[in-house]
């Protein structure tokens, strides 16, 4: 028997998944496949699925046998697993948090892993407001806010929704002055009395 295999995929994150190929020629009445040459048999089937749990590049070893005689065919560093790339996790903080309508809130992203987009839902009715990391938001009209935030990366995607975060209140109207006086006018010394009218 001569030995030679394939296999698919040959690259990819942890855990892989790898389906192997047996394409040995000769008459072959056993099969043991080293997956990563450490000196163990793995499998014993003629076409294993064997999974690389953890990143590394891997040798792996095929020996097949038969009446003839057996033979080995090592294919070096054959499987690449990498790393899955990290998840990301949301995470944001806004200033001020609360104050007099109108108010611009200023929001600083503080998600953790890759992160490649950012959905800002600034009070939370499912649509995006922004897409920018660390976006400024003016909040016309009083009441309490939820703010949403999703962010996507390699990894997948995570969503932070901070209830009742935001709270804009009533602006206060500002003083009109006004007063009065008696008298207004009289002979000197004239002592006057003057009362505030000021709303």
């Amino acid at each position: 028997p001569v030995a030679d295999f394939s296999a698919t995929p040959t690259s990819g994150n942890a855990p892989l998944t790898v389906v192997f190929s047996c394409a040995s020629t000769g008459e072959i009445t056993s099969w043991a496949w080293d997956c990563n040459n450490d000196g163990a048999t793995d499998h014993t089937e003629q076409n294993p699925t064997h999974e690389y749990a953890s990143a590394g590049p891997y040798t792996v070893k095929l020996t097949v046998t038969g009446s003839g005689g057996s033979d080995d065919e090592i294919k070096v560093a054959y499987i690449t697993v990498t790393e899955p790339p990290e998840t990301p996790v949301a995470d944001f903080s806004a200033a001020p948090t609360s104050g007099d309508a109108p108010l611009t809130v200023a929001f600083t992203d503080a998600s953790t892993g890759e992160i490649t987009a950012w959905a800002w839902d600034f009070d939370n009715d499912g649509s995006t407001d922004s897409t920018e990391q660390n976006p400024s938001y003016e909040y016309a009209a009083p009441g309490t806010y939820a703010v949403k935030l999703t962010v996507t990366g390699p990894g997948g995607s995570d969503d932070e929704i901070k209830a009742a975060y935001i709270t804009v209140s009533e602006p206060t109207p500002a003083p009109v002055a006004d007063f009065s006086a008696t008298p207004t006018s009289g002979n000197a010394p004239l002592t006057v009395v003057f009362s505030c009218a000021s709303t």
